[in-house]
């Protein structure tokens, strides 16, 4: 998974639950900005957000991120402390499938980035993973294209054109006066319904369904691609957008994955397993309050999910925040990620109302540890939370926050760095 799934105008981290908009205006309550420039990137994240923990696809990624983070602070805990090497990478052909899963996850992602496209063809090949039961053939849809100059290229068409296409397409619903982003990810769904099936596109919502759909998989891709040539094949004409997703469940492919046999099991299966996941972060009953608040966040969204599988179309019907009924359901029903804006502000919404008593930011401290790990960074980001929090910042945070463990007063990434026992250890 892209560790930031982004505009120029604003991001989201995905599996972290961390979302940014670009803007100094205050993002304490989405009604009262009254600027159709913020609001409709709010609704782009947060639509990312909404994508994480109420989809297959998006619940599994936290079970990978997780256990890749696992393997990480295991395999620095088996060296006497002093430094470690980054990025701190699994071995291929272990039996524990850290490797195999950051491995086939790259495949269903995919990539794509470009400004105007004209997708002229398509091909289907296999790609070759070793598990640790088996060899796994994902699916690679691989599509060429001309740039603005006429420059043939090719990409590959993944659940990251899915997730931005899907959030663009809802974003551009609401605010017709939004920002216009490259066609490359962020229209790639569109183009290839363009290239495919073009009648099927003739309503957006019925890609926006589509999109949406298709996350109810582990291979988004490859489900959005079959599905919509089978669409062609046989003439299905859709009277709503609704209706795409009643086609989508009927035609799943029969499967049996560890008990789950439908869609509704395996998304309840991922959000168990995702919670547990993300609980085994915090082994510390001083955390406790962190994970029931993580735990509720992502049962309600599921429920929520459950309860009302089309609700993205509704959102995208509902138009600008301030009056969309649909948005404003989900909000108070599951809450918001961690929210930040440009001066470093911090922003949450919790429906049990815990924020005066909850250390939010851990969170965010653990993906800046996930950083660490991969070698991307050695600074620390949440300077401006932990001014706030009384917490003095110092040289340390720009160069090496895990200096910090000692420290009388710990911040959030020192918090986590020594709960995992790091204290002592070092990334170069």
């Amino acid at each position: 998974m892209k560790n930031k799934l982004n505009t120029a105008l604003g991001f989201y981290s995905p599996s972290f639950m961390r979302m940014h908009v670009g803007t100094d205006l205050s993002l304490i309550d989405y009604r009262d900005l009254n600027d159709n420039y913020t609001e409709s990137v709010y609704l782009h994240e947060f639509t990312h957000f909404i994508q994480d923990i109420t989809t297959v696809y998006g619940l599994s990624n936290i079970n990978i991120v997780v256990d890749y983070m696992k393997f990480v602070n295991n395999e620095i805990l088996k060296s006497p402390a002093g430094q470690f090497t980054v990025p701190v990478l699994p071995t291929k052909g272990k039996d524990d499938n850290v490797y195999a899963n950051l491995e086939i996850s790259t495949i269903y992602n995919g990539d794509g980035e470009d400004d105007y496209v004209t997708l002229t063809n398509y091909s289907i090949s296999k790609g070759t993973v070793q598990t640790k039961n088996q060899i796994v053939n994902p699916t690679i849809i691989e599509i060429n294209y001309n740039d603005e100059d006429g420059i043939s290229k090719t990409f590959s068409f993944g659940a990251l054109c899915i997730l931005e296409n899907m959030a663009y397409i809802i974003e551009s619903e609401c605010y017709t006066d939004c920002e216009e982003s490259p066609d490359l990810p962020y229209r790639a769904a569109e183009k290839l319904v363009e290239l495919i099936h073009p009648t099927f596109g003739n309503d957006l919502l019925n890609i926006l369904a589509l999109c949406d759909a298709s996350l109810q998989v582990f291979h988004p891709a490859e489900f959005f691609y079959y599905t919509l040539l089978k669409i062609k094949n046989t003439n299905k004409v859709f009277v709503r957008p609704e209706d795409v997703y009643d086609y989508c469940k009927a035609n799943i492919t029969p499967f049996n994955f560890e008990g789950a046999t439908d869609l509704t099991s395996l998304l309840k299966q991922q959000a168990l397993l995702s919670i547990s996941q993300i609980k085994g972060y915090f082994n510390d009953p001083a955390f406790d309050s962190i994970k029931d608040w993580l735990e509720n966040m992502i049962m309600n969204a599921v429920d929520f999910r459950l309860s009302n599988p089309t609700f993205p179309l509704d959102i995208a019907r509902g138009k600008m925040l301030k009056t969309n009924q649909a948005f404003r359901n989900f909000f108070i029903n599951v809450g918001t990620p961690l929210i930040t804006n440009d001066l470093g502000n911090v922003f949450l919404y919790d429906p049990k109302n815990n924020s005066t008593s909850l250390n939010y930011p851990i969170i965010w401290a653990i993906n800046q540890i996930n950083q660490v790990f991969w070698g991307y960074q050695n600074h620390c980001e949440l300077k401006d939370v932990c001014k706030s929090g009384n917490i003095k910042i110092d040289s340390r945070c720009d160069n090496s926050p895990w200096d910090r463990v000692n420290d009388k007063n710990l911040c959030p990434f020192a918090t986590i760095w020594r709960h995992w026992k790091l204290a002592g250890y070092y990334p170069v």
